[in-house]
């Protein structure tokens, strides 16, 4: 009995002394840790077929003063697969955020759908987004801006082009 309980407890000792998060054991900067927290990715599919990759950090929840924002701030990179044309407006793609609208009126909508205030496309060497944008060299990177949504904790990010597909990333507000 007595060689139960100490092995348990030293079972204990070691388990409680030990890392508890997984990310404590990759050699990344803070911010690249934060961010991969925060980041979703998509597929936008049309008859079967992947039409486009679709990543976004949404960068209000990051926590940092780097990114301390008043407007829903994402970053996102988009690659069209089998296309040299990687541009979202010249493939006539767009971004919508896509809210509940709680106090809606019996004659409003349940969701409303919101225009960007900017989209600025990011260049990949651009130092202040480097960490979160990482290695990846294929896409397109853009900062899309929203209006700030007060007392709505639910964003979808919505990607779109209406005649063939779209794809919606969903994010909580913390």
């Amino acid at each position: 009995m007595y060689k139960t309980l100490f092995l348990s407890l030293l079972s204990t000792l070691f388990i409680a002394c030990s890392s508890n998060s997984a990310l404590t054991h990759f050699n990344k900067k803070e911010i690249a840790t934060r961010a991969m927290q925060h980041t979703k990715k998509a597929d936008l599919t049309y008859k079967k077929e992947i039409k486009a990759l679709f990543w976004a950090t949404y960068l209000n929840n990051i926590d940092l003063k780097e990114f301390d924002l008043k407007n829903e701030t994402f970053l996102v990179s988009v690659y069209f697969t089998n296309s040299q044309i990687q541009d979202i407006s010249k493939k006539n793609y767009q971004f919508t955020l896509k809210v509940e609208n709680k106090y809606a009126n019996k004659d409003e909508p349940e969701f409303l759908e919101i225009n960007p205030l900017s989209i600025q496309e990011i260049t990949k060497n651009d130092l202040k987004y480097k960490e979160i944008l990482g290695n990846n060299g294929w896409g397109k990177y853009y900062l899309v801006e929203f209006k700030e949504q007060k007392n709505k904790y639910k964003l979808d990010l919505k990607l779109e082009n209406k005649e063939t597909t779209s794809a919606q990333l969903n994010f909580e507000k913390s």
